[in-house]
């Protein structure tokens, strides 16, 4: 049983919305636990993209599936993923998903985190302008729902179901097959 390389990274894209039921509870009760507590984030190459099954319209305006208040706290989820860390921004978007309301102050006391840079990206733009690129990143992904996880790159939507209720066991296996390696603590 060898020690992963420190290079050896699995990626793992998930798109999801801050409002959506399954997206919170994938994010912290799937996602969070494996990434924190089974330590996998040094064996990953995480990206988050809070835009989900958004729409824009011909004005080019984000309308949101759960309304005005999840796209606000996409554009937060967004701006905290621009200024802050892989570990700092799951540690904070983990937390808000909690609650329906933004608890962005509550988070970031509770991990010390200073967040001044998350708030000003949220009040100097708009949230159309700070979702753009989320917008695009989802829309190249042929989804059926939120969550949806890639993973090395791909996209299975025979695979979502399984992933969203044993995220850590389908990461150990894609893993092991990728770099020939089992991780520590993978059954």
């Amino acid at each position: 049983r060898h020690r992963a390389k420190v290079n050896d990274k699995l990626p793992i894209t998930l798109y999801y919305e801050a409002l959506c039921p399954y997206c919170m509870q994938f994010v912290t009760e799937q996602l969070n636990p494996a990434m924190i507590r089974q330590d996998r984030l040094p064996y990953t190459e995480l990206t988050l993209v809070p835009y989900g099954n958004a729409r824009e319209n011909e004005a080019g305006n984000v309308a949101c599936q759960h309304g005005v208040d999840e796209c606000e706290l996409n554009a937060w989820h967004a701006c905290i993923l621009e200024h802050h860390d892989v570990i700092e921004s799951l540690k904070l978007i983990a937390c808000m998903m909690r609650s329906r309301k933004n608890k962005l102050d509550k988070c970031a006391d509770r991990y010390n985190i200073n967040v001044t840079a998350v708030k000003d990206c949220k009040k100097s733009r708009s949230v159309d302008d700070i979702l753009q690129k989320y917008a695009v990143a989802t829309n190249r992904v042929p989804h059926s729902g939120v969550p949806a996880v890639a993973i090395d790159n791909v996209y299975n939507d025979q695979e979502q179901e399984y992933i969203s209720e044993n995220f850590d066991a389908a990461f150990c296996a894609k893993y092991e097959t990728k770099f020939d390696k089992k991780l520590p603590n993978c059954a």
